[in-house]
Formats: C-alpha cells, structure tokens, sequence
C-alpha cells in the first residue's frame, strides 16, 4: 500500500515536471514564432546569406525541453495515450513552422532583390507599358508559384520525417 501511494505521487511528480516542461517549451517556441532571432546578432550579409533564417531551424530550449516532457509522458501515460499524442503533434507542428518560417524569410529577401533588380533594368526592356506589366506578372506568379510548391514540399518532408521519430 505505500509502496502503491509512492509510486502513484512519483507517477503525479512526474506528470507535474513534463507539463511544466511543456509550458517550458511553448513559451520558448512562440519566442521563436514571433522574434525568431535576436537581429542584432546579424548584418545586412548574414542575412542575405540566409543565416539568420537558417538559425530559425537550428535546435534550441524548446526542442530540449519538449523531448524531455515526450519521455516523461512516454515513460508514465505510454506512447498511444492521448496527452502524449497531442504533444507528438504540437512538436511537429514547431518544426514544420520554423521550416515555413525560414522559407518565407527567403522568399521575402529574394522577391525584394528581384523586385529591385527589374525596377532599375525595366527601362532597357523595350516592351509598351501594357507589356511590362504583362511580364511583371506573370515573372511574380511563377516565382510565387514554385516557391509555394517548394514550401508546401519541405515542410511535407519536415512532417514525414519527425512522425517516423515519434512513431517508433
């Protein structure tokens, strides 16, 4: 009977820490959601390099601390418990938004060059006004396009590849 009361509090301890872990972890995934990066740490060619988007997907405390809070719930509530489940899915979720995250930081640089670099050479263009525009178009919804596609394929292989960890 105390050993049963013991082990039921420990149980309860245990069920305490990895929720606190798991507030632990969303407070520092929305940190990452919302400011991602100190800015400050970076120039103009860090980030025209992609490194400051590339940090964004870098391992940090939330990844830490909600695989500590998946082995706590794993070890006492089991793999197919709902809790444990929700958390598998709320992990995927963080990853795969950092992954879209850094993407459309990409992007955003990207269209912002392209968009400067047509600007100043739409003059050598010999193209009648309706014409550029025709061009700058059809330029930004193909550009738009692929760039979706290519997003919508990361961030399906992200997904893939965290639910063949979890699902061991």
């Amino acid at each position: 009977s105390i050993l049963n009361k013991n082990n039921m509090t420990e149980k309860n301890n245990t069920l305490a820490l990895a929720r606190s872990f798991i507030k632990t972890a969303r407070g520092y995934a929305e940190y990452k959601r919302v400011i991602g990066y100190n800015e400050d740490n970076y120039d103009i060619l860090d980030i025209l390099n992609q490194k400051a988007s590339l940090e964004i997907c870098n391992r940090g405390p939330a990844d830490y601390y909600y695989e500590k809070a998946y082995d706590m719930l794993c070890a006492c509530l089991g793999k197919d418990h709902p809790e444990t489940r929700q958390l598998v899915r709320e992990i995927i979720s963080y990853h795969v938004h950092n992954v879209q995250r850094m993407m459309q930081e990409n992007y955003t640089i990207v269209m912002v060059i392209i968009v400067f670099y047509l600007t100043v050479n739409l003059s050598t263009l010999n193209f009648g006004t309706r014409q550029i525009v025709n061009y700058l178009t059809f330029c930004n919804a193909s550009l738009a396009t692929f760039w979706y596609l290519e997003q919508t394929i990361m961030c399906f292989l992200e997904r893939r590849h965290y639910q063949r960890i979890y699902n061991k």
